[in-house]
């Protein structure tokens, strides 16, 4: 006699290349049969250089209500999203203390803005010039090691996604060769780690060929005949539920409910084989995207570190759009791994903190001061905003292009549908955050923060939050447009934790931390 679980053994055996896409399907259909509410996803996207000039081209005028409000420019991209999407006013990048050097040796610069936002725990540093180590894991790594939804370590075996955490970048080209701006994922302290080190940085894939060959390299090889993959699965189907209707006439009556849950798990997986298989009648969910191509690379940086990057156009072709190319690619795979649960947590930089990718002179008609052919996001992000409106209005451009190429992600996002028939959207928590509030002068005070996420995602949706409530503990802060005083980026974190079922009180110094704010999460 085969019990169920011998059953689901053979089936995965009998699965062969395909079993990376199939057995997170049986999985989740399992799941699902128990009660199991569908898994949560998390997804860290960062944009470089924060918003340009400041926030006046990012948020809401000071009339807007926390119902009633108009996107500007740089983020009108998001209005088809307003309605799946949280606008937070008044949050800073707060460390506990700075270090000896001022501007370049403290927090406040791109390097330690990356870091402090990410751990929520004073940066190690500076180590070298201006770089940061992480004192402690990202947000990402912090919810993988402690949420049992994410399927990471804090799940139990049979539980776990293939894969724990993605990070990719579209460029991660500095001023030099640094990890703090290049790295937004740090893994938490093990049993043989030092609690007092530097974390472990996990540097982004670049090159969306190599991403797809570890997350699907496995999984139903190119050119497989899927008809004859369909004929294979379903044997196996039809073997297991002979055999459990031979088993309903030897159980007990009392264990019979077990068979009928299983039974239904075998109905419900024969459908998502042929709509994984894209041979079903429904559209096809969980296939295996299209190989990328691959990208040639080049180094570059102000200090000519060879650090991988692909410019926004080709010279002498300005109408080619390689690096978004490269950035949405990423981001399709990133939905294709959530698609398929082959993971659930993930992080994507459209660049480093400080963003050497070169973009025209001239964009959308914004010509840069100088009218040069071509320059770097980075340098021309130090200009005055006053006196330098021509070099402004061309920064303005680079920052809507990046809400464009996002917000167009997010929109497929919301409209593709994961094994358990859900949009992916629905079932995610997406932080859309920088590292400055400014790049002219590392301001790091009322930061661009929007966090996007469906009707499962607990997050109160078409909402513009003006945070109230004092100022930073220990310190004088600058007041929110709207609101009485300012809060630290820890706070953002601590509100989020519950809907990830873990709960924290406390996130770094007693100085970087309040407590969870109201009004984002239901």
């Amino acid at each position: 006699m085969i019990s169920y679980k011998m059953a689901r053994r053979s089936f995965i055996r009998n699965c062969g290349g395909s079993v990376a896409l199939l057995a997170p399907l049986l999985r989740s259909i399992e799941a699902r049969a128990q009660g199991v509410p569908a898994p949560l996803r998390f997804l860290v996207i960062h944009h470089p250089l924060g918003a340009s000039p400041g926030l006046s081209t990012w948020r809401p005028n000071a009339a807007a209500t926390t119902s009633t409000f108009t996107l500007p420019i740089e983020t009108a991209p998001f209005a088809p999203l307003q309605s799946k999407m949280v606008m937070i006013d008044g949050i800073n990048i707060v460390t506990a203390a700075k270090s000896a050097g001022g501007n370049n040796g403290g927090q406040n610069t791109h390097e330690g803005g990356v870091v402090a936002m990410m751990t929520g725990v004073p940066t190690l540093g500076p180590i070298g010039q201006q770089d940061h180590a992480a004192g402690g894991p990202s947000i990402d790594q912090l919810l993988l090691s402690r949420s049992a939804a994410l399927g990471g370590e804090a799940a139990a075996m049979d539980k776990r996604t293939p894969f724990g955490s993605l990070q990719l970048a579209a460029d991660i080209r500095s001023d030099r060769d640094e990890i703090g701006p290049r790295v937004l994922s740090y893994l938490p302290p093990t049993a043989n780690t030092d609690i007092n080190a530097a974390r472990q940085p996990l540097f982004p894939e670049t090159q969306p060929l190599n991403t797809f060959k570890r997350i699907f390299g496995g999984a139903l090889p190119m050119g497989t005949d899927t008809s004859a993959l369909l004929a294979r699965k379903m044997s196996v189907l039809d073997f297991m539920r002979s055999d459990l209707a031979r088993l309903r006439t030897l159980v007990p009556a009392g264990e019979r409910p077990k068979l009928e849950t299983h039974a239904h798990a075998i109905q419900q997986l024969e459908t998502s084989i042929q709509k994984a298989l894209g041979t079903g009648s429904v559209g096809s969910v969980c296939v295996k995207p299209g190989m990328p191509p691959m990208f040639t690379q080049s180094g570059g940086g102000q200090s000519g570190s060879k650090l991988s990057g692909v410019d926004y156009y080709v010279t002498g072709n300005p109408t080619s759009h390689p690096h978004i190319d490269l950035g949405r690619l990423q981001l399709s795979l990133i939905k294709a791994a959530f698609a398929c649960d082959l993971v659930r947590v993930a992080s994507f930089m459209w660049s480093a903190g400080t963003n050497w990718v070169v973009f025209p002179g001239t964009l959308n008609g914004a010509t840069i001061k100088g009218a040069t052919q071509s320059t770097a996001h980075h340098p021309p992000s130090h200009s005055d905003p006053v006196n330098d409106p021509a070099t402004r209005d061309w920064l303005n451009q680079v920052n809507i292009l990046y809400s464009q190429q996002t917000a167009a992600a997010l929109q497929e996002f919301d409209s593709f549908t994961d094994i358990d028939n859900n949009k992916l959207l629905d079932n995610m928590v997406v932080p859309y955050v920088t590292e400055v509030a400014r790049a002219w002068d590392h301001n790091q005070t009322n930061m661009p923060l929007i966090l996007f996420g469906g009707k499962n995602s607990r997050l109160k949706g078409g909402t513009f939050v003006k945070v109230t409530g004092g100022p930073l503990p220990g310190q004088t802060g600058p007041t929110s447009s709207g609101g009485t005083g300012n809060r630290p980026f820890n706070d953002v974190w601590l509100s989020l934790m519950p809907i990830f079922g873990v709960n924290m009180t406390a996130l770094g110094a007693p100085s970087q931390f309040t407590g969870p704010l109201p009004g984002i999460v239901t």
